[in-house]
């Protein structure tokens, strides 16, 4: 027998090997008793194996005993070499191999070595040093972060309220309730220029700037600012510059609107033809001939008015120098009557009639609404004109605390309401809203406030009053008053004490920054309404104001205002309301309004979810 073929046994924990055949071990069946041997012939004497060193210990009993097989021979598998003899295989297979892990002694041995000792302590270090620089990036992000800053105050001018004094030409007469004003704490007065608006320009010396000033001056010592209304539209024939213009003098030739006409009218002979059927304010054509040019000149207002070229640099530079010496005489801002139709289509176009919503169906054509005033109205370099101005009155304000540039609204819709960038008026102003039908003031009103906050003047048919003026406390827009508002209904020389209760709101984070919804509400067991608005703001106290313009009590259901609980409090009404008193509950559903008078309440306003 080769030396490859002698019988051994090999222990293998490999892949069995393709080129050898794998069989599992079968016994030598007893019956063949050519491969039987004798058990004295395949035994050793216990002597003669010990004397040649076959049952020599290689380990120690110690080291022996450590020793832990690992082998589960289960899954052995016996390979048989040759089938001709004896020769077999045991195959482990390798995917049963599992360690244990090091043993307790194998542990120690490494605890104190220097090498693991060091790596353990920069590990150590290393997580520490990593939490610190975690917690100080943390720290930075909070202190560098964009503060979340509370909302901007509201300034002066849209804290209000304001008093609107135009008409009145005293100053003395304004100085007088100046104290009143105080009491109320009203923020600003529009007031009138003591001369024409283009007169302070020559005026020698400057008394009517000097009286302003003085009367500026008393009225910030009440704490009221003053703002003046101005017209830059036209001068008066007698003017200078008009007569210079008439004469084509060089510098003042395109001073003023001129249009030439070279046709006759064939309905009145003798008679220049219009140069187009532009309408006048005053309800009659917005042309007037000049004998002495022999063209005609551009009114929208009275025939002795000739309307300024605002489309002329020089003009609009003469209007700088006004604005410039009333904010040096201590002007908080100025107001512009007339002044959408400051700027016109310099080819004069014809204008077209009113159509579909907002024509008025019995207007002639010679009177004003009939017309759309498409070449005289809204033109499109007036934002930018406005905007010149807006700065120029800040430029040349005296004081720090904000000023004001608005225009006056006549008639609905506002400039500001339109497609236009108004963003330089500050407030913009809406048109008065008259409160008769409710349900169309109410909308009216909301939409005007909706994205601006603009000054705003509520009246009834037959004049306003304190009750009115406290209901405007609550409106999202700067309350304007008239001077009788601000006084008590049953002694016009007292500040009205339901007003200055409820100004305080003004001051109120619901009131400046809050949500509103305005809305006419029913009232039970009647077609009537009445106006109402509620503001509140989450976390805050919400307050809700009701207005009766009608002649009767009313009970006014206001359920169906957002934000409202099911029970209200009241928070202030006029001394002559006998049903309620302050801080008594009231029913949502059933709130008692007298006639002409208001009625203030607070609130907890729902949750998101309640509503």
């Amino acid at each position: 027998m080769s030396e490859t073929r002698k019988n051994h046994l090999t222990i293998d924990g490999g892949q069995v090997k393709e080129d050898e055949h794998v069989a599992s071990y079968k016994p030598i069946p007893e019956a063949d008793t050519d491969f039987r041997t004798s058990k004295i012939s395949l035994h050793k004497s216990k002597d003669k194996l010990s004397f040649d060193g076959a049952e020599e210990k290689l380990l120690d009993k110690e080291e022996e005993a450590r020793i832990v097989t690992r082998v589960d021979m289960v899954d052995a598998k016996y390979a048989v070499g040759d089938h001709r003899n004896g020769d077999a295989k045991i195959e482990l297979d390798a995917n049963k191999r599992q360690f244990s892990g090091l043993s307790k002694e194998e542990l120690l041995k490494y605890a104190e070595d220097p090498f693991w000792v060091r790596l353990r302590w920069v590990m150590f270090a290393l997580f520490w040093a990593m939490w610190l620089c975690m917690l100080g990036g943390a720290i930075i992000i909070i202190v560098r972060a964009p503060k979340c800053s509370p909302p901007t105050p509201r300034t002066w001018y849209e804290k209000g309220p304001l008093v609107d004094f135009s008409y009145v030409e005293d100053y003395q007469e304004v100085e007088n309730d100046l104290p009143l004003m105080e009491k109320a704490k009203v923020s600003g007065i529009f007031a009138s220029a003591c001369k024409d608006t283009y007169e302070v320009l020559n005026e020698s010396p400057p008394a009517c700037l000097k009286q302003f000033k003085e009367f500026a001056l008393k009225a910030k010592s009440f704490g009221v600012q003053v703002i003046v209304d101005l017209t830059a539209n036209f001068v008066s024939k007698t003017h200078t510059w008009f007569q210079q213009s008439e004469n084509k003098t060089s510098n003042f030739s395109d001073y003023f609107i001129w249009a030439s006409s070279n046709e006759f009218n064939p309905d009145e002979p003798g008679q220049r033809k219009l140069p187009n059927n532009w309408v006048s304010t005053k309800n009659a054509p917005a042309w007037t001939w000049s004998e002495k040019r022999q063209e005609f000149y551009l009114h929208q207002f009275e025939e002795d008015q000739p309307d300024l070229n605002f489309n002329n640099p020089q003009v609009v530079m003469q209007f700088d120098a006004v604005i410039k010496k009333w904010m040096e005489a201590g002007a908080a801002g100025i107001r512009l009557h007339h002044a959408r139709e400051l700027l016109v289509n310099s080819s004069f176009p014809e204008d077209i009639p009113r159509s579909g919503k907002g024509s008025v169906p019995d207007a002639g054509h010679f009177q004003y609404e009939h017309w759309l005033h498409r070449g005289t109205r809204d033109q499109a370099a007036l934002d930018g004109l406005l905007a010149r101005w807006t700065a120029l009155v800040a430029t040349h304000a005296t004081g720090t605390e904000g000023t004001v540039f608005t225009i006056a609204e006549e008639r609905r819709p506002e400039l500001f309401v339109l497609d236009r960038n108004t963003t330089s008026l500050r407030p913009p102003s809406a048109a008065e809203v008259v409160l008769q039908n409710l349900t169309y003031s109410a909308a009216a009103i909301d939409k005007r406030v909706d994205k601006r906050w603009p000054a705003i003047q509520l009246t009834v048919e037959n004049g306003t009053d304190e009750e009115l003026a406290a209901f405007a406390m609550l409106l999202p827009a700067t309350p304007l008053l008239q001077p009788q508002q601000i006084k008590s209904k049953g002694n016009q020389t007292k500040v009205s004490e339901l007003l200055t209760e409820v100004v305080s709101l003004r001051e109120d984070s619901s009131v400046q920054h809050g949500r509103h919804a305005i809305k006419a509400v029913r009232v039970r067991n009647s077609t009537e309404t009445v106006i109402a608005c509620a503001r509140w703001k989450a976390g805050q106290s919400g307050y809700v104001a009701v207005y009766n313009p009608g002649t009767e009590e009313v009970h006014a259901e206001l359920s169906g205002l957002t934000s409202l609980p099911a029970e209200l409090s009241v928070f202030r009404v006029s001394s002559f309301n006998a049903y309620y008193t302050i801080n008594s509950p009231v029913d949502t559903n059933d709130v008692i309004v007298p006639p002409k008078a208001s009625v203030l309440l607070s609130y907890v306003p729902k949750t998101e979810a309640e509503q």
